[in-house]
Formats: structure tokens, sequence, C-alpha cells
């Protein structure tokens, strides 16, 4: 699995990829997830044991400015990608995507 915005890097990654996955969420979403992730879940699946996340500017302009400007360039992407795909842009479509493959979060 690899997941991030390193679009400089997209063609290597896509070399190596079996399918893609675009999450597209609404920006509030977006935000919403990400003070959560920072403010209550302290045993987070993934995150370093030990380590605690912390809301950073860099990060809320990252999702407020950065993101919303590029949406349109990653769905033109996307469009162009040929392997296995699918769009998520709702926390709705991830539920039941998680939901159709059987996936625990």
């Amino acid at each position: 699995m690899i997941e991030g915005n390193y679009t400089r890097l997209l063609s290597q990654r896509l070399a190596r990829a079996t399918g893609v996955l675009l999450l597209d969420v609404p920006t509030s979403v977006s935000l919403y997830r990400y003070v959560r992730r920072c403010w209550f879940e302290r045993e987070r699946h993934g995150a370093l044991a030990g380590g605690r996340d912390s809301v950073k500017w860099d990060m809320l302009h990252h999702i407020l400015i950065a993101t919303r400007a590029n949406r349109a360039r990653y769905r033109r992407m996307f469009e162009d990608i040929t392997l296995p795909k699918a769009l998520l842009a709702s926390a709705r479509a991830i539920d039941a995507f998680y939901r159709e493959n059987n996936l625990r979060r």
C-alpha cells in the first residue's frame, strides 16, 4: 500500500501498483478527520508507538488550500489511469467500499 499526494513520483508508484483509490472527500471531511486524529485518537492503527499527532499549521494549509486547489488536477490524472480504480468522493462512499470489500478500520 502506498498513500499520499506525491505526484512527482506518481509514474514510478503506478508502475508498481495493482490498483488506485482516489479519496476525493469534501474539505470539511478532511479537516474534521485530521483534527479528530490529532486530538482524540490516541491508539490509532499505523501510528508510531508512543507518538502523538498534533495539529500543525502546515497540514491545515495543505487541507484548506493546496488540496482544494489540486482537486481538479487529481481527477484528470485519475481519469488517465488504466489500472483498476475507484473514486471515493464521500465518507459514505468510503464506508461502503470497506463493507463491499470486507475491510476493517
